[in-house]
């Protein structure tokens, strides 16, 4: 695979110019030892069927493909589209609407719609467990909230209804833990609360890593059981050296991280629903985490990480999913 960050648009289409490349690709970044059978798990002991375009496991006869067992299990979609897909949401600096990628790949709205979640869904790899010194803070992931306009009637002099902003908005919270200099992981709370980030934070954080926050009241429980320094922001107070460790305390990596994804939510998502924001936060820290691979590491990854999650057209639409 090129080792090179990025890759061209005419450098891919030449890599992978017909259905057959982009399958061996799909191949060789699941099954680096060869072709592996789901039902007996038997490595590299299998036979392609040509007319058929499957593979068939010698030992078993069970009959496979590359998707089994993915996201992109039963897929009508040729593989030379989802590997152009894959291309074109890897290669954007902060993704692509579904729109805009159904225009591209010349597929209806809702293929794009079904393409991207699914594609999302092998972008959530499983979370690291971070160390040294953590930053935690929580974000809200939805866009900011519209300005209500005055009572249309001059004699009204009611004041308008306020525009909520913060911690008094009702729009849906992620809370993020960054590694100073490593890894960042999101995930949806339903409340900025004690016990909903304690429970995020379970199994995230190396119980000798040095947590920052802001002041929250609910990040307080962290210095129980772990060094614990914070700044306080409503003192204006937004970094500062703590004199017993000598630590430069901020949370201005986060900071970034969340600018990065807010980005991509006004510009390209531009409204998530609580449903799907899970998704989005896996694709907005798997790009962060993995910006310095090169383009076909991070497609690989991609594939390797999608293994054993399946995800129909069905759960994605139905009420309360």
């Amino acid at each position: 695979m090129s080792r090179s960050a990025t890759m061209s648009l005419r450098a891919f289409n030449a890599l992978f110019p017909d259905e057959d490349a982009a399958r061996a690709w799909f191949e060789r970044a699941r099954w680096p030892h060869g072709p592996q059978c789901p039902s007996c798990g038997v490595v590299g002991n299998a036979a392609w069927l040509k007319t058929r375009r499957k593979w068939r496991c010698r030992p078993c006869l069970a009959e496979f493909t590359v998707t089994a067992g993915t996201p992109m299990h039963r897929t009508h979609l040729p593989l030379l589209t989802w590997l152009q897909a894959f291309y074109l949401i890897v290669a954007s600096s902060k993704g692509i609407s579904a729109v805009k990628l159904g225009e591209m790949l010349d597929v209806s709205y809702p293929t794009a719609w079904f393409l991207g979640h699914r594609i999302r869904a092998m972008m959530a790899e499983a979370n690291p467990i971070l160390s040294g010194v953590v930053e935690i803070d929580e974000m809200y992931a939805g866009a900011p909230p519209r300005k209500r306009a005055k009572p249309s009637r001059d004699n009204d002099d009611s004041d308008p209804p306020a525009n909520l902003k913060g911690r008094g908005t009702k729009r849906p919270l992620v809370l993020v833990a960054a590694e100073r200099g490593g890894d960042v992981v999101a995930k949806v709370i339903p409340t900025h609360g004690k016990a909903a980030i304690a429970e995020a934070l379970d199994g995230v954080v190396d119980p000798q890593a040095t947590v920052m926050t802001d002041g929250l009241p609910a990040y307080k429980h962290i210095g129980k059981t772990q060094p614990h320094l914070s700044v306080n922001h409503s003192d204006r107070e937004y970094a500062r050296t703590d004199e017993a460790t000598g630590l430069r305390v901020h949370v201005n990596r986060i900071e970034s991280f969340n600018g990065f994804m807010r980005r991509a939510v006004i510009g390209v998502w531009h409204q998530i629903s609580v449903k799907h924001l899970g998704r989005y936060a896996s694709e907005a820290t798997f790009r962060w985490n993995r910006k310095a691979d090169a383009c076909l590491d991070r497609m690989a990854a991609m594939v390797r990480s999608g293994e054993g999650h399946l995800l129909s057209y069905g759960f994605l639409t139905a009420k309360g999913a």
